[in-house]
């Protein structure tokens, strides 16, 4: 019995240990030249917790994503980098990003990502300020704070790296730039002037993952390798503090607020005091619930003032759907299962649908973490944390939704990233 526990305790050891490893999967094939590859194996061979793989486009192509915490694209040929991994290679790439892993692209990895491009990966709503693309090589300097390292008048290889701008792309969240070019190279008859103060180093999200790019070579100048090791950190965290998210959700106290019944602040659940005069409605208010947990969770969704309380449930179905749900973060999910399993990866879930009445009210749910088997999920669904008819700190799906019942098969799902602000 001794023995068997201990191998028990090595074994869970084991995978804790194999669970924290970043596991890294470097495009290593057509378009991807130059010193990038062996600079960022010579990196995160310094490293205890990240382990680096070389694949090929057709590697790609075949799934080969599936087990990575993210992709890499080193230096080269943006555009022969994108004919190396096909479309579809380019697509498992895309799809990989959207439900959680990561994604670093330097130089010609940093055009692969733009959306600005029909070649391009479209995980960065960027597109480059002119086509002419050879501005020559050699250092220099930047300006920002890119994950905690400040790059004051820094100076950093460049070698005909994208100068990019925003891209109106309505689908994709706006970037966010870290670092600024302070001075350029503008040779090869290339515009002047374009490049200082044009973004140098980016982020931004893409689905439920992360994307880091730099137009520059950190990874090939010295002092500035610890700045990839951190990028590849920020881009493997895509997963939410699950036990924090659900502490402040439980702290909300559905099962005391948001009762139906009476007219509420949206934002507390608190009565209003406001005179019922619409005797026929039931006063429920599960899509003001979602509305003010988003917010608590610093995560968008449709909510007043943009949109009224009255049939709000409905409108947040269509909206999770439309562009703008796309550019908010949001990413539809295909069924109870997935629902699942993202919620267990710490992202916040939302069960949506629509009331073939538009003259009704839909219903809108928070999807809770779970344990259930793929046959209890069919039956009953996921948990969930709701308003409604029923006010419920934990019910299953198909009672949450059970005024629906003819409609439960048309329920979708979302699943948003979770960056927690400061506790209110």
């Amino acid at each position: 019995m001794r023995h068997s526990f201990a191998f028990l305790l090595l074994t869970l050891g084991l995978v804790a240990a194999e669970n924290s490893v970043i596991k890294v999967a470097v495009y290593d094939d057509v378009g991807a030249t130059g010193k990038g590859i062996p600079c960022v194996t010579e990196i995160m061979g310094k490293t205890s917790d990240i382990k680096l793989t070389r694949l090929k486009g057709t590697d790609i192509a075949a799934g080969g994503l599936k087990g990575y915490d993210l992709v890499m694209f080193t230096g080269g040929s943006g555009s022969a980098e994108a004919g190396g991994l096909g479309e579809k290679g380019r697509e498992e790439v895309r799809a990989f990003v959207r439900n959680g892993g990561g994604y670093v692209g330097i130089c010609a990895g940093a055009y692969l990502a733009c959306s600005g491009f029909e070649w391009g990966l479209g995980v960065l709503n960027a597109k480059t300020v002119s086509p002419k693309w050879r501005r020559g090589q050699g250092e220099v300097k930047i300006d920002g704070q890119a994950f905690g390292e400040k790059l004051t008048d820094r100076g950093v290889r460049y070698a005909n790296g994208p100068i990019i701008k925003a891209d109106i792309r309505k689908d994709l969240p706006e970037f966010e730039t870290l670092v600024l070019f302070r001075t350029e190279l503008a040779l090869n008859d290339t515009p002047v002037g374009v490049m200082v103060n044009a973004p140098a180093m980016v982020r931004a999200s893409y689905g439920l993952g992360r994307v880091f790019t730099s137009s520059p070579h950190p990874e090939q100048t010295a002092g500035l390798e610890p700045l990839v090791e951190k990028a590849v950190r920020w881009v493997a965290r895509s997963k939410g503090p699950t036990e924090e998210i659900w502490k402040r959700l439980e702290a909300m106290e559905v099962d005391k607020l948001w009762l139906p019944g009476a007219i509420v602040d949206w934002k507390t659940g608190l009565p209003t005091g406001q005179a019922i005069k619409d005797a026929k409605s039931k006063h429920t208010h599960c899509s003001q619930f979602v509305a003010a947990a988003t917010e608590r969770l610093g995560v968008y969704v449709l909510r007043p003032p943009e949109h009224g309380v009255v049939l709000l449930a409905n409108a947040q179905f269509d909206w999770l759907a439309s562009d703008a749900g796309k550019k908010a973060g949001w990413v539809a999910l295909k069924d109870g299962g997935a629902a699942q399993a993202s919620a267990n990866g710490g992202r916040l879930v939302l069960a949506s649908l629509k009331n073939p009445d538009a003259t009704k009210s839909g219903h809108i749910a928070i999807v809770r973490p779970g344990v259930k088997d793929a046959e209890l999920l069919a039956k009953d669904g996921p948990d969930v944390m709701q308003a409604g008819g029923t006010n419920a700190l934990r019910t299953t799906l198909r009672k949450g939704f059970g005024n629906h019942s003819t409609e439960y098969d048309q329920i979708a799902f979302y699943a948003h990233g979770v960056e927690l602000p400061a506790a209110k």
